[in-house]
């Protein structure tokens, strides 16, 4: 039992230094980096109301050309919050970004499937 402690305390210990230096720098940190990445969820899904305006400005405006009424125009913006709620920094910072309701469905949204299985998480579970 001591050797199994023993072999987690030097594993951890070994872990803890790992990319650490042991020779000294100049001091704090001077990189200029900057975060860009494009994670699954982790964020606040209550933020998704924040793109709804846009959102819902892409579909009227895509609805003189594709005749989509009120009630659909509701109905996809309610599917973009609601997968904005599943991932909210992906979708957000997307959808932010997008000019083009193709472009929202293209690059911000999961794909369709052929067999419309992805509908299947809205089925009421006896």
């Amino acid at each position: 039992m001591k050797q199994v402690a023993l072999v987690l305390v030097l594993l951890a210990a070994g872990c803890g230094c790992k990319g650490r230096s042991t020779t000294t720098g100049p001091g704090p940190g001077t990189g200029s980096g900057s975060g860009t990445g494009s994670g699954q969820g982790a964020g606040d899904p209550a933020r998704c109301a924040t793109i709804a305006g846009h959102v819902e400005e892409l579909y009227r405006a895509s609805a003189e050309r594709t005749k989509l009424t009120d009630g659909e125009i509701a109905d996809n913006v309610a599917m973009v919050l609601g997968e904005c709620k599943a991932a909210p920094d992906r979708v957000i910072a997307c959808a932010t970004k997008a000019t083009a309701v193709a472009q929202l469905e293209a690059q911000c949204l999961p794909a369709l499937d052929d067999e419309g299985s992805e509908g299947e998480r809205f089925k009421a579970t006896p």
